[in-house]
């Protein structure tokens, strides 16, 4: 019987699943995290894949490796300052979870992703902006990079 390997967006996912903030906002609103694919609700998860060159270096016995990815999130929009303050609030609180959790070395566990990667740091490339808005909602993301390295 083979092994399942685990995408490292899914092991990324489940990271993700840990913040204290993403709990919560789960928690009170029922908000779905999906992979590639961020529903229409006026709050709601996902998390997807970006361009970008995946070897950061060539070594002898492995590669240093990057992965990009979009963290979304619709959120209730509207032109009250208070609306989009809380919405600014809730993806620099993001950021600097994630740094903390950089900073500790607390990274998504890659060791259900095949290849014996080893993650050894994930950071915020852009901090969260609107992308769109409609009525009542808006689309919000945030940039991110998952490094590793992957053994020969």
């Amino acid at each position: 019987m083979s092994e399942t390997v685990k995408p490292t967006i899914a092991a990324l996912r489940a990271w993700l699943k840990t913040c204290p903030l993403i709990a919560d906002e789960q928690e009170a609103t029922g908000a779905a995290f999906r992979i590639a694919g961020l529903e229409e609700e006026s709050t709601a998860f996902s998390i997807e894949d970006s361009p970008g060159d995946p070897i950061i270096t060539e070594y002898i016995s492995g590669w240093e490796m990057a992965k990009n990815y979009l963290f979304l999130s619709r959120r209730e929009y509207s032109e009250m300052d208070a609306v989009n303050i809380q919405n600014s609030g809730f993806f620099e609180q993001l950021t600097e979870w994630v740094m903390r959790q950089d900073a500790r070395h607390n990274l998504p566990d890659l060791s259900a992703c095949g290849g014996n990667k080893t993650p050894t740091g994930i950071a915020v490339t852009n901090s969260g902006y609107i992308v769109t808005n409609s009525a009542g909602s808006c689309k919000m993301q945030l940039q991110m990079r998952l490094t590793y390295y992957m053994p020969k």
